[in-house]
Order: structure tokens, then sequence, then C-alpha cells
């Protein structure tokens, strides 16, 4: 927990006003953020469908239209009739005029320019019996350096695709006069002349199909980089492409018969989509407003409900200070928590003043007391450590005893009868290292019997320190808990290392058990109890006696330190003057 004791220094004021943001106004805010994405993604791909759906029906009316026109060349490409027509040598131009006149002009007709997806229908010859005319041109010098002549000539197929130059309207409409060129060179025997087709598409009906479109959008006709039609002419700075690249993300596209390979860019109009989001942003803003509203009176009443009590009653118990306890809290009590608070208060108040009386009359004989009981508080300490160690040594003993049910413990009753007797025998404070180290082993060895092989112990001491007196009984108790409380109830083999070294003018002793530890309040709890005049509970009072002894006898110069972590085992340092 302590991590959170941060919390407890700040006011309670802070506090509320921090769960209300963190708690009320940040999930209302994000909540809402969420819905209102959420939002704008559904309509942003509503508007892209309805694009997508306008685009790919401009793209289907379109490619019938260019598709029908692409029929009727390949139709005319496959007549052999006109294939001979203009490929005859004519006699006179009478001739001629009398076949354009019957046929020509007739076929043109019927198979182009009757058709509203056909502007123009031309067929042009190097035949020089014909004559030029609406339908039927001579190839001359002005056509050999046309451009969609060089072109059908280049082209692999015999087929090529012109464009004429781009046309910007009063309108700003953009539209591209658009050819179909065919060499006419399907049969063999029928080719003494060049008999080229051009079929030129009627644009005005492209013109239609875009703004048959009810958008507010823009669409624009494309082949790679050229602008072939558009219903409004785009706002381009520099190229098409660079355009295009800047407004990709408004882009729905469609493409166009595989032969023309055009594309269909619709780009979507912002402010359609603005139009759209404005009506649920406000529903939106409104809803997190009434959120906000609510919630705020709601925490408000609740907030002043206890706050002000809560700060009148701070107030209140901060004169104390000044020596007033006999005060009782005039405010508003409650039936909650806070409530029980300031009645226990007043309480409290009512008897401090009976208690101080009885403290200060108390307080002589107390000191009266304190002196007799420092004259014998060591022999008490001492003969409370000896039935404590006894105890805890028979007890292991009659444990071990029934769980094997045998009768060899003469061994160790040894171990233990000379413990007992060392003890019982020892009139003296202080005894050598070696002394106190022997009792340490017997005790030891009696642990070793009782775990067998789940026990192991090291004792690591320094040859110097063997003769050197120090208060007895200060090293047993500390391991008797180590074995005792730190490796009974562990699940792994027991180890206990015990160390004596001199450093400097003071003897060092480390005992280490790798237990089941101690939890961290039980050890501050051991640690703040030492120095006080409380009792521990039996499990922890040999600790405390060694440290009250090594008080009376080394006053502030010795230093007991307790480390342990749970589950890993606890560390014993004790430090003290090598001489008394």
């Amino acid at each position: 927990m302590r991590k959170y004791n941060f919390l407890n220094d700040i006011k309670v004021k802070h506090k509320l006003i921090l769960v209300y943001l963190v708690c009320v106004v940040t999930p209302i805010i994000a909540i809402n953020l969420i819905f209102y994405n959420n939002t704008v993604e559904n309509v942003k791909v509503t508007y892209e469908n309805y694009y997508r759906q306008s685009t790919e029906q401009v793209a289907k009316l379109m490619e019938k239209d260019l598709n029908f026109l692409i029929a009727q060349a390949n139709k005319i490409y496959m007549d052999q009739q006109l294939y001979e027509m203009l490929d005859h040598d004519y006699e006179s131009n009478l001739a001629f005029v009398e076949t354009y006149n019957n046929y020509f002009k007739s076929y043109l007709y019927l198979h182009g320019e009757s058709y509203p997806q056909i502007n123009n229908m031309t067929i042009y010859t190097d035949n020089p019996t014909i004559l030029n005319s609406a339908k039927v041109r001579k190839i001359d010098n002005e056509v050999r350096s046309s451009a969609w002549y060089k072109g059908v000539l280049s082209s692999l197929d015999k087929r090529y695709v012109w464009y004429g130059d781009q046309e910007v309207r009063g309108d700003q409409s953009v539209l591209t006069p658009v050819s179909v060129v065919q060499i006419l060179n399907q049969y063999q025997g029928i080719d003494k002349y060049l008999k080229i087709l051009k079929v030129d598409l009627y644009s005005g009906n492209i013109m239609e199909l875009i703004r048959y479109e009810n958008l507010r959008g823009q669409i624009l006709i494309v082949d790679d980089d050229r602008l072939l039609f558009a219903g409004k002419l785009p706002e381009i700075d520099k190229d098409l492409a660079d355009y295009l690249w800047m407004n990709q993300e408004e882009i729905v596209e469609g493409r166009i018969n595989r032969y023309f390979n055009w594309k269909i860019i619709n780009i979507m109009d912002h402010q359609d989509l603005e139009l759209a989001l404005q009506e649920p942003r406000i529903r939106i803003v409104l809803l997190t407003l009434m959120s906000l509203f609510l919630s705020s009176f709601i925490i408000f009443l609740i907030y002043r409900s206890f706050y002000q009590r809560l700060n009148a009653l701070s107030e209140h118990v901060s004169t104390l200070d000044g020596g007033n306890f006999t005060s009782q809290f005039p405010g508003i009590q409650g039936k909650d928590e806070i409530g029980n608070l300031i009645r226990a208060y007043n309480r409290m108040v009512r008897k401090i003043k009976i208690l101080i009386t009885d403290v200060y009359e108390a307080k002589l004989q107390q000191v009266q007391i304190k002196l007799e009981k420092q004259q014998a508080e060591l022999s008490a300490l001492q003969s409370q450590i000896k039935p404590h160690y006894l105890f805890n040594t028979l007890e292991s003993i009659r444990m071990k005893s029934l769980e094997k049910g045998e009768t060899e413990t003469a061994e160790i009753i040894k171990y233990l009868a000379r413990s007992f007797r060392r003890i019982l025998n020892f009139q003296q404070d202080f005894i050598t290292v070696a002394d106190e180290l022997t009792s340490v082993r017997e005790f030891l060895e009696i642990q070793k019997y009782r775990f067998g092989n789940e026990f192991e112990y090291e004792i690591d001491i320094e040859g110097p320190a063997l003769p050197i007196k120090i208060p007895k009984l200060i090293l047993q108790p500390i391991v008797e808990n180590a074995c005792i409380h730190g490796l009974e109830k562990s699940e792994y083999k027991g180890e206990i290392y015990l160390q004596i070294k001199i450093e400097g003018d003071k003897l060092h002793f480390i005992i280490q058990d790798n237990g089941i530890g101690i939890k961290e309040k039980k050890l501050k709890q051991i640690l703040a109890n030492l120095d006080s005049d409380e009792g521990l509970d039996g499990k922890m009072v040999g600790i405390k006696n060694i440290y009250q002894r090594l008080k009376l006898y080394y006053g502030t110069e010795f230093d007991l330190r307790i480390e342990s972590k749970e589950g890993q085992g606890t560390l014993v340092q004790l430090l003290i003057p090598m001489e008394v």
C-alpha cells in the first residue's frame, strides 16, 4: 500500500475535484468523442458509397456508348462490299458521284451518324478516281500531315484513338474531341488502295452523362495524365497528377473500357460532408453538455453533503493545538459515517477531561514503578528466555518422536541436557563467543535431528573472535527463531548460515535463513516495537529481549538489523563493541 500513500497527502477537496475530472468529465468527453468519430466514419462511408455508385453508373453508361462505337467500327471493318467499292477504279467522276449518292452516303449515315454516340464518320483513301465529299475523302498532303493519320500508321494494331485540342466552354466545362481511326485492311486482294475509317465520338453525349449525376462533387475523365472531360475546369496550379495526389483522400475512381483505358475520377465535395456532419455534431455537443451538467449537479450535492462537515470538523480539531481539549464539535452531524465520526469525537472530548486528571495523578506513581522495573529488568528478561527456549526445544523433540515412532533420541536429549545445564549454571552475564557458539551448535544439531536431510547449516567464524566475551544467549534465540518460524513452514530444504567476524572494534554477527520470511507489515511492527514498552506476541519475544538487554549493556553503541522478504528468507545482522 506504500505506493498509494501519496493520496493521503492530498486535500479532500482536491481529491474530489480529481475524481470528478478523471471519473466523470474525462469518460463523458471520451465516450462522446468516440461516438462522434464513429458517426463521422459512418457518414464518410455513406458518402463514399454514394459517390462510388454514381461513378459506377457514369462508367457503365459511358462504357456502353464506347463499346457501341467500337462495335460499329468493327462492323465496318468486316464489310467486304465496302472494301470493293473503295478499291474500284471509277471510269468517270459521274460514276463515282452516282456510287457515292447511292451507296456511300446512306451507308455511312446508317452505320454511324444516325446514332447519338457518333458525331461524324469519314472514310479516307488514296484511290485517285474518287472525289472529295462529305463522307469519303481523298488522302492528300494535308491529311498525311495530320496527327491522327501519323498515329494510325504507327499503331501496331492499325487502330488508333486520337484526341483533339482540349476545349473549355463558357460554363467552365471541359471536353476533348475523340476519334477512333481504323485502317481497313481485312481482306487480301482488295487492298490496292489504302483505306482509313475515322469515327468522331459525340462529346456532348458524354457531357450529358456527367451532368446527369446530381452531385456537388467533381467528375473528371482522364486518359493517363491527360484531362479529357470535366463538368467544371478544376483549379490546377501544376499538372493533373499533382492535383489528383493532393485530393487523393476524396477521390473515387472507376475504369472505362479496356480499349480506351479511360479513368473516371469523382472528387467528393467537402461542403456536402460538412453539411451532413453538422446535425450529428450539434446533437453530440448538446448530449455532452447535458451529461456533464447533470453529473456535475449530482456530484456537487454529494460533495457539499460531506465535505462541508469534514472541513468544519478539521478546522475544529485544529484548535486542539491550543490546548482546548474539552470543546465539542457544534456543527451538523448527520446519520452517515461522518456523523458517526463527529459523535465519536464528541464522546472522546467528554472523556479527555477525566483522563487528563487520571493520567496526571498516576504519572508520579509510574515514575517510581519505572525505577524499580529497571532494577529487575535484566534478570526478568533473561528468565523469560529460558523457559521459552526450553519449551520450543522439547516441543521439537516431541514432534519428531511422534512422527518417527522411535526411541533413539538419547543423543539428542544429551544435547538438550547439556544446553539446559549450561543455562542453569551460568551465573555470569558475559560468556565467550566459543561458549555461545557451543549452545548454538547443540540447538542446530537438535534441529538437524528433527528435520533430517531437509535441513543444513553452516558456521563461518574468524578464530580471533572465539575468546571475546559477549552477553550470553544473544545468538541462540535468533537462530531458534530462524528454525522454528522461518524454516518449519517452508516447503523447501532449510538452510541456516551463521557468520562471526571482526570489523574494526566491533563484532559482526550474521544469521541468514531461506525460510518463509516475514511479511512487510509484520516486520515494520517488530522493528517499531523493539524499543517500546509494549509487548510482542510469543513468537518475537526472544528478539525483543535480546534488544532490551543489549540496550542496557551498550546503550546506543550496538546495531540490530532485520531484513526479510516474504517467501525468500530473513537476514539478521548484529554489531556489538568488543569492549564491555
